[in-house]
Parts: structure tokens; sequence; C-alpha cells
């Protein structure tokens, strides 16, 4: 079997490395983000903290004995210093929702640690619980209501409506106004069109970031919460998509918009579940007659007619499945010598299981699973109200958009806080209705499902 080992750096997969950097004006945004974030009451520090945490790219960081903290971590420290000096207590009891996300997080970096053994994993997998746990569990204990969540959502739709104009500035000129915070000056290029990254770390999730918000918009125009903004919001997610260059994002828009269109169908998604299901296997069934190809080709076919790097994508999973035995235990470090380019993991599923191993990737699906268990109670406890049971189903499609995008991407810098602000979101739907009625068989949910999953003990108010 040929070789196909790249020669990258330690810190490709470790990190580490370099000395402390910010630009003045990002220290200036992290100082006043961490001013508001301590005086402000507990329902709005989530506003500043949402702001700088998203705007601000991710080499923005302190080095501390060899220790990097960037931006995210800073705000993720101060917002829980704020959590214990206020003594606002997290909620006593973690829902399975909890438990999947942090099972996953403690599993995948126990295993990566296993398959490295170096002590710059383990510091590696250390700087991820707190930028994974940390972020999740202090939006946790600051969004707790529906109001919260309608807050959040306006408030991601302020950062893409200012990111927007930038990023066209940039698809048309290359020059990236946010270097003025620390990202890179110069944009990528591809066949001469310039892929617009803003302050993400990467083009690719510069559109998938505004795309997967659309649902989110729509919901907020729905719900009648300012109509002006969520169409503000709409329009900018959709210019972020088109100067990022990028098939992903353009997929990824077109799975939100399905989402959102099956609403009709609601009470039917048991029937569009096995439609979906038995349509994959015709799928796999023809593409193998005609041209031996499994059904996750698709995705080279459909990037292809968007200029995009399908290809490369099928591949992995290709070889993900090819490997099985390989990664199944505790992952793999051998990934790159599957074939060309496969050091490039752009395939969060795949990311999952090379990092976790089987444990670890059936905890990421896990993830999805009882995030559209608790949506799909809480919509058919929340029916009676139409403007809420559609807000609820706007977030459900939202996560239909980022598991479309996760077959294309990995959140690997400041974005992540916005994929934990959605399963935050998620969580909180449970508070949408009042009581939950005992549901329908049909539902394929019992009362006491229904009351494992929106029980959640008193909150201290701010």
């Amino acid at each position: 079997m040929p070789n196909y080992t790249y020669d990258l750096p330690e810190n490709y997969y470790f990190g580490g490395g370099g000395d402390s950097f910010a630009t003045p004006a990002a220290v200036i945004v992290l100082v006043l983000a961490g001013i508001l974030i301590f005086i402000l009451p507990r329902k709005y520090a989530v506003v500043p903290f949402l702001i700088a945490g998203l705007l601000i790219p991710l080499n923005v960081s302190l080095v501390v004995a060899k220790l990097h903290f960037n931006a995210d971590r800073i705000l993720i420290l101060l917002g829980w210093i704020r959590l214990l000096f206020w003594r606002e207590r997290y909620p006593s009891r973690l829902n399975s929702l909890d438990k999947a996300i942090l099972y996953s997080a403690l599993v995948t970096s126990v295993a990566y640690v296993l398959v490295w053994r170096e002590f710059g994993a383990l510091v590696n997998r250390l700087g991820a619980l707190v930028t994974v746990l940390g972020s999740y569990f202090l939006l946790r204990s600051l969004v707790r209501s529906k109001e919260d969540v309608v807050r959040v959502i306006q408030v991601l739709a302020v950062i893409v409506a200012f990111i927007a104009p930038l990023v066209w500035r940039e698809h048309a000129t290359q020059h990236n106004a946010f270097s003025l915070v620390g990202a890179r000056e110069l944009s990528d290029m591809r066949a001469e069109r310039v892929r617009a990254a803003g302050p993400f770390g990467h083009a690719i999730i510069a559109g998938t970031f505004g795309v997967v918000l659309v649902p989110l918009f729509v919901g907020l125009w729905w719900y009648g919460r300012g109509r002006l903004l969520a169409t503000i919001g709409i329009v900018s997610s959709c210019v972020m998509m088109v100067a990022s260059s990028s098939s992903t994002p353009v997929m990824s828009l077109a799975a939100g918009i399905l989402a959102l269109s099956l609403w009709p169908l609601r009470k039917n998604m048991r029937m569009v579940r096995r439609g979906i299901v038995a349509l994959l296997v015709c799928l796999q069934l023809v593409m193998l007659a005609r041209s031996g190809a499994p059904v996750w080709f698709l995705i080279d076919r459909v990037s292809g007619l968007l200029g995009g790097s399908g290809w490369h994508r099928a591949m992995l999973i290709d070889n993900f499945v090819r490997h099985f035995f390989e990664w199944c235990l505790i992952g793999t470090k051998n990934n790159p010598n599957w074939g060309w380019s496969m050091w490039d993991v752009d395939n969060a599923f795949v990311g999952a299981g090379l990092m976790g191993g089987l444990p670890g990737f059936i905890l990421f699906l896990y993830i999805f699973v009882y995030a559209y268990r608790t949506i799909g109670v809480a919509r058919s406890a929340a029916e009676e109200s139409r403007k809420d049971a559609r807000l609820i189903w706007a977030i459900g499609s939202a996560l239909f958009a980022n598991i479309t995008a996760f077959f294309g991407i990995v959140y690997f810098d400041q974005s992540i806080i916005g994929w934990y602000a959605l399963l935050v979101m998620i969580q909180v739907t449970t508070t949408f209705y009042v009581k939950a009625e005992p549901l329908d068989a049909k539902e394929g949910v019992t009362a006491a499902e229904t009351r494992e999953i929106s029980a959640e003990p008193a909150w201290d108010r701010v």
C-alpha cells in the first residue's frame, strides 16, 4: 500500500507553538465584553459573550506556560467566574442530552490521548474540554427561557448583519477587514474567485455559519418578534454564503429550506423518515448497479455541479467505512495512509470516529437522536400555540441544516459557539409550554419520557 502520509507539523494535531497574539482592536473588544459579562443581568450576559466570542478569530490568544488561552476560552472562563461570583447555580440534574455531550467529549478526549500517547495530545484535549464543555454548560446556565432563545436568535441576526457587508467587500477585494481583530489579511482563492472567511478559520465555515442560521431567522419571522431584523439576518446569511464561494453552505441552505417546508407534514414525520430511508436504499441499489459507487458518492455528484470538492468528502466516507476495524476501538491516527489528502478530515461524523472510536461515534450520533427527540416532544406539546410550535420547528430545521453541513465541515474555530448555542436552544424548547400532556402513541414518546425531558429544577433568578 502506498504511503500518503504528509509531513505535517506536530501542532496540526496538537496545537501549541507560537506566542501570545492580539491586535489592539481585539483587546478592546475582549475587555469590553468581559466587563459587560460581569455587570449585565444574567439574561443579557449572553449578548457580549456571543458577539465577542464569534467575531474574534481563533488565533487571538494568550500563551501562559505554553498553554493557549484563545479568545473563546478567555470569555468562557470569565463567564464561569461571573456565575460563581453571583452564585447562579446550574440545574443539579443533567438530562440525557447534557450527558451525551459530556460523555462524548470525555470519551473522545481519552481515546485521542490513548492513540497518540504524547503529552501534547493530553494538553490539546484538556483545552478542547474547556472549549466544548465550558461553552455548552455556560450557555446552558445563561439561556433558560423562551425569551432567552428569542434574544439569542436576535443577537445572531445582528452578528451576521455586521459580518455580511465586510465579507462581501473581502470577496471583491481579497482584503479581510477582520484583520483588525486578528484574522488573516488576504483571503484564499479558488478558480479565480475569492473565498471570503471573515473572522472565521476558513471560508467554508464562514458561509456555513451564516446559512445554518437561516431557519432560526425564519422562525423569528414566524414568531413575529423583529421581522425586519429576521429579514436582514436571512439576506446577510445568503451574502455570506455567496462570498464564501463554497458548495457546502449551498447544500446546507437547501437542507434548511427543505426542513422548513416540511412544516405541513409535521404530524406525519414517521412516514417522511421511512420515505427517506427507502429513497436512500433505492439510490444505493441504482448507483451500485450503474456505476458500482455507494450512495455517499452523491456528495461528489451534487458538489460537482456547484464547483466544490465533493470527491474528497465522498472518498473520506468511503475509506472510513472500509477501514472500520482500524478505528472502531479507540480511533486511529493512520488515516493519512488511506489515500490522497485523507489527512484532511472535513467531515464531523468521520472525525468523531477517528478521534473517539466507535463509542465516540455512537455518542456523537446520540446527540442528534436525543436533540430531535426533545424537539419532537416540545413541538407536540406546544401545538396549541402556533407561534411556539413553528419556532420550535425552525430550531429543528436549523439542526437538520447543521447535520448536512457536518458532511463537509468540522467546526474547528469559534463557530463551535454557534453550534452549542443551538443545542442549548433545543434544550430550552421544553419550557415553551406550560404543561406537557401525554402524547399519542403514534408520536413514539410516552408520558414518562415527556416528563423526563421537560423536567428542569427551578433556577435562581437574577
